[in-house]
């Protein structure tokens, strides 16, 4: 199963995320979650500490991997469900770790990545931000950026099995049924 849970900044994805994996895992399956954050500032240094401040009492197996899932899932199994937070933060580093910028190549290489993830596990519950309002800038970098994350959006959207929007900390269901009850939330 794939879940895909979007919505704006500070919406409420991370932690719903968070309760829909442990629903979905209640005591037979293992968590384990995916950070994608790099530690760039004290700003993502001070959001990396609250969210394992929010994960410290309950039982997550935490792997830091900003890029390059594929070296993940020779661990996982239908025995695990994964959280991947946040695809926005794993596009970033992809596409800007090196100079080739090229969309078309990087992103199925991450989209694969990601549908074979949700193929080997029990569940994959992927966080991404919404970042289109007013179309995709020119300027180079932003443009292959937007582009990217809008494909890749587009690919886990339609392999998922569920796909939520939150707004102002409230899920609403895009597709399929929604796996966490709402007594869950």
């Amino acid at each position: 199963m794939i879940v895909f849970i979007s919505g704006g900044v500070r919406s409420g994805k991370s932690s719903f995320a968070e309760q829909c994996a442990k629903t979905i895992a209640q005591e037979t399956c293992s968590l384990h979650y995916i950070a994608t954050a790099m530690r760039t500032d004290k700003e993502m240094e001070a959001r990396i500490a609250h969210h394992q401040h929010e994960r410290q009492y309950d039982r997550w197996q935490t792997w830091e991997q900003p890029y390059d899932l594929d070296v993940l899932l020779p661990i996982f199994s239908e025995r695990h469900v994964v959280l991947l937070d946040c695809l926005t933060n794993l596009w970033a580093n992809e596409l800007f770790r090196d100079d080739e910028w090229n969309v078309h190549v990087k992103v199925p290489r991450i989209a694969q990545q990601i549908k074979q993830l949700g193929e080997k596990v029990k569940a994959l519950i992927v966080v991404s931000n919404e970042l289109f309002c007013d179309g995709v800038p020119k300027e180079r970098g932003t443009y292959a950026y937007m582009h990217g994350l809008g494909l890749l959006h587009q690919h886990i959207a339609a392999w998922s099995d569920v796909a939520i929007l939150m707004k102002y900390g409230l899920p609403i269901v895009k597709k399929g049924r929604w796996p966490c009850g709402a007594e869950s939330y």
